[in-house]
């Protein structure tokens, strides 16, 4: 009898224990998935407002060839049209691999009007690249007349050649042989030619505006970066290539290259741009440069650029990209046509550059940011004309390591009574390996190139000071408009 109420008592203290246990940890688990974040923006001082610019695509020059009939670059294509104008893109350059490619035809006047009229559609100004590579400079100068005599109001700058230092140009000194008669032949041609240039490295540019920006006609030192290296090395490992797309370490590289580059030509007065970049070079890695990962990635990445006041950024997408010596479809793209040829599809990293555009008005501001050293978290912000604030707060935490950020926001001190707004930028079920599912606002941006989401107000909050959750694998846009 004593055994049996032993035995019994045992049971019941197990199961006590069961269900006593999660209880006693459910407090700790809850502090520990929600971590503390402070946030305070200084005031906007002599800040630069975001070059106007700033956002935009990349193509290859043999995007403006015909294919069946059609040009893609069509004035008439009303989703393409609108997929431009709804994702904020603003700058559109023309080159890339296939501009030095011999296997493909040099564009002539055709196919530029057809770009150019498009171009005035879209609300774009294009950087447009001729022929360095076993180019003839008499050519490139025909062109860029024809150029600036019917296209001066849509043309941003000329650029000769890409990536020169990946080819037989194997020295600055070699490469600036060949690019200087191209330059020559086009100011001769075009007095008040403007130029981007070289896209190429870092070395060469700064190279390059020591040679030739007392002239007056390099308007921009531009160079490339594709941060997450190789697409192919990326695809071996699928989920430690997007752990590496949603860790804060990243800006480490991106203040090594900016003090390399950028901030060595701004010392000397001479503007830049990145006018090709993205994730993965070859197209990109497959299961990480398509996923909610890189949408993560290029809106922290977009804003960061923009907080260190360059000219801006042309990401480089386009239905064909040179990838593994050939040309086939990248797994960066913002956009790519519809497979029975009616409208796109938006890609991921798409929905970045609409978030960017709906986030980044004004004067890019400082931001202090508070929290623990392992939390992906990042914070950016703006002060428009009118006086208000724009922040984006990105929480790139996500799966076992998801935590929530209660965001404690603080706006410069002065700040008094206003109204909030917010944009969630969200994938259906927080997964970033998802290719599909994101919404900013509630909706998805249509076939069409139409994005339908809504800003909400944010009820109970008219100061300065903001208290509010950010989900992980997720972003807020938010909106301060101060009382009139």
């Amino acid at each position: 009898m004593n055994r049996l109420s032993d035995f019994t008592q045992l049971k019941r203290l197990r199961s006590l224990l069961r269900w006593s246990f999660p209880a006693l940890f459910i407090p700790y688990l809850a502090i520990a998935q929600t971590q503390p974040v402070a946030v305070t923006v200084a005031g906007a001082g002599q800040s630069a407002e975001l070059a106007p610019r700033f956002l935009g695509l990349s193509y290859e020059s043999s995007m403006l060839l015909p294919k069946e009939g059609h040009y893609y670059f069509d004035v008439n294509d009303r989703a393409l049209v609108n997929i431009f104008k709804t994702l904020g893109i603003q700058s559109l350059r023309i080159g890339a691999n296939a501009v030095d490619d011999p296997s493909i035809p040099i564009p002539q006047e055709k196919n530029i009007d057809a770009l150019f009229n498009f171009a005035r559609a879209a609300g774009v100004k294009v950087i447009y690249s001729f022929r360095l590579k076993n180019g003839d400079p008499a050519d490139s100068a025909r062109l860029a007349s024809y150029i600036a005599s019917h296209y001066a109001d849509l043309l941003d700058s000329f650029s000769i050649g890409n990536e020169p230092n990946f080819y037989a140009v194997k020295t600055y000194e070699s490469f600036y042989a060949q690019w200087k008669p191209h330059y020559d032949a086009i100011v001769k041609a075009v007095p008040n030619a403007k130029f981007d240039g070289p896209s190429a490295n870092g070395t060469y540019a700064l190279n390059l505006a020591k040679d030739v920006f007392a002239d007056g006609h390099l308007a921009v030192a531009s160079d490339h970066y594709y941060f997450l290296k190789s697409g192919r090395a990326g695809e071996t490992n699928p989920p430690a290539t997007r752990d590496r797309f949603l860790s804060n370490k990243l800006q480490d590289d991106y203040e090594k290259d900016f003090a390399r580059v950028g901030a060595a030509l701004a010392a000397q007065g001479v503007p830049y741009r990145i006018d090709e970049m993205n994730s993965c070079y070859d197209g990109g890695a497959k299961d990480s440069s398509d996923t909610f990962a890189s949408t993560l990635w290029a809106l922290d990445c977009t804003h960061w650029w923009a907080a260190h006041h360059i000219l801006g950024v042309n990401y480089h997408t386009g239905e064909l990209v040179g990838r593994d010596g050939k040309f086939g479809p990248p797994n960066y793209a913002a956009f790519l046509r519809q497979a029975d040829g009616q409208g796109f599809v938006t890609r991921p990293q798409g929905y970045a550059y609409l978030a960017f555009s709906k986030g980044a008005q004004g004067r890019p501001l400082e931001v202090k940011i508070s929290t623990a050293s392992t939390f992906n978290f990042n914070a950016y912000a703006y002060q428009d004309r009118d006086g208000s604030f724009y922040l984006t707060l990105i929480n790139k935490s996500y799966g076992d390591k998801a935590q929530s950020a209660k965001v404690s926001l603080q706006l410069p001190s002065g700040t008094d009574s206003g109204a909030w707004r917010q944009l969630d930028l969200i994938q259906k079920e927080s997964d970033v390996a998802a290719k599909s599912g994101v919404l900013l606002g509630g909706a998805s941006v249509d076939s069409q190139g139409i994005w339908s989401g809504q800003w909400e107000k944010m009820k109970g909050e008219n100061s300065g000071s903001l208290t509010l959750q950010v989900a992980p694998a997720s972003a807020t846009i938010l909106h301060f408009s101060p009382a009139k």
